[in-house]
């Protein structure tokens, strides 16, 4: 009884503790995201390739993380449908609510991967473009 207690008592402590050491290093490996008036400032300003893959890379991100959220967001559509559809008379109801979030999900997320490919289209024109400046400046 007493081995038990004092087993429980570590494994309570000890488990928290993992999980908060376990998350700090992957938010170590994880990239600060940009404020808003950082990514204006970058958009407005980039000119060479590195920019735009900077930016790129943002918008790939975004793209990702709506997407996760849309995924998450229509697993609770799905289950809010199944639950209760037949009790709700008003609009508008929760099935409802979860599918419009749903939607704007999926479309900030088309949004992201339209801006990803025109920042990545620009950084390759532009590595293009450095490239022949770097050849012509070595003849």
């Amino acid at each position: 009884m007493n081995r038990t207690m004092i087993l429980v008592a570590t494994l309570s402590l000890a488990l928290p503790l993992a999980g908060i050491a376990q998350s700090s290093t992957e938010t170590a490996n994880v990239s600060m995201p940009m404020s808003g008036p950082e990514l204006h400032s970058l958009i407005k300003t980039a000119h060479s390739s590195a920019q735009y893959k900077q930016l790129a890379d943002y918008f790939h991100q975004k793209e990702a993380k709506c997407e996760a959220d849309a995924a998450a967001e229509k697993i609770e559509r799905d289950r809010r449908a199944q639950v209760n559809a037949g009790l709700y008379q008003k609009y508008p109801r929760p099935v409802d609510s979860a599918e419009y979030r749903y939607e704007a999900d999926l479309a900030d997320a088309k949004s992201a991967a339209t801006q990803a490919q025109h920042y990545d289209q620009l950084a390759a024109t532009q590595a293009q473009r450095e490239g022949q400046i770097a050849t012509r400046s070595q003849n």
